[in-house]
């Protein structure tokens, strides 16, 4: 069992990784053109700098675009789609809106698994601290292989649970990232994001504290061996000896 000092800190990290996944969740649901994907390439990169914080780590941006960048969509493939959607996003917005509130939960569930695992990395030292280190490129690939094979079940039904009991909050979440977002022109950098998501960070953590918290509960609640197998499968990936614990599993 981990000291209470240890504990505490997994614990923040806990909710770190929750809150972002939220987060990104949310980006379907703000009705700006070219918009969503921008930011919630920005969230991913926060969560990134926010987790390597967290265990003392440094990790370059070119580590950093590694470990968040998505995979099998282009530029032009993703611009072309949000061209030809968006006006009939504007002209069918229930059956649209019923569409992204399906994906909000599918990234949610993929954020979390990738952040957890990513803690997990990070405090195993296989991302940056030798002879285990693994380089970005590998903790990535490994990454991807055990959310792709893996059972997400039990944390997806924890967030459709969490995000049905929670859709006016998780509106609400949406419109105050819109308000933000539509002060800027173009396409934003990471510095301009940061801006205009600090200016809104505490209208926005009280929006959505609420469904964080009801699913940090309902993550709590789920069996350890769940994790335990998480854990198991990302070191077997990665050729090293997992850390499995009794009781405290989801925290990794």
């Amino acid at each position: 069992m981990p000291d209470n000092l240890t504990g505490a800190k997994e614990s923040a990290n806990q909710r770190s990784i929750i809150t972002h996944a939220v987060l990104i969740g949310l980006t379907p649901l703000i009705p700006v053109p070219f918009i969503d994907d921008v930011v919630k390439g920005y969230f991913q990169r926060r969560l990134v700098r926010m987790l390597s914080a967290a265990h003392g780590r440094e990790v370059s941006a070119e580590d950093i675009a590694t470990l968040t960048e998505d995979r099998g969509s282009g530029c032009l493939r993703g611009c072309l789609g949000q061209a030809f959607i968006f006006p009939l996003k504007m002209i069918f917005r229930k059956v649209f809106f019923f569409l992204e509130w399906k994906r909000a939960v599918d990234l949610t569930s993929q954020s979390y698994h990738q952040g957890y695992l990513l803690d997990y990395s990070l405090r195993e030292g296989w991302l940056a601290r030798p002879p285990r280190a693994r380089s970005a490129a590998e903790v990535r690939a490994a990454i991807d292989e055990v959310c792709r094979e893996s059972p997400i079940r039990p944390v997806e039904s924890a967030i459709k649970l969490s995000f049905g009991q929670s859709k006016s909050m998780l509106k609400a979440g949406a419109r105050v990232l819109e308000r933000a977002l539509k002060r800027i022109t173009g396409r934003p950098d990471d510095a301009q994001l940061s801006e205009a998501v600090t200016a809104v960070e505490a209208e926005e953590e009280r929006e959505i504290g609420g469904v964080v918290s009801r699913l940090q509960r309902s993550i709590e609640a789920i069996p350890d061996e769940h994790f335990n197998s998480l854990r198991t499968r990302l070191a077997a990936r990665l050729r090293a000896q997992p850390t499995l614990t009794q009781g405290s599993g989801r925290r990794s």
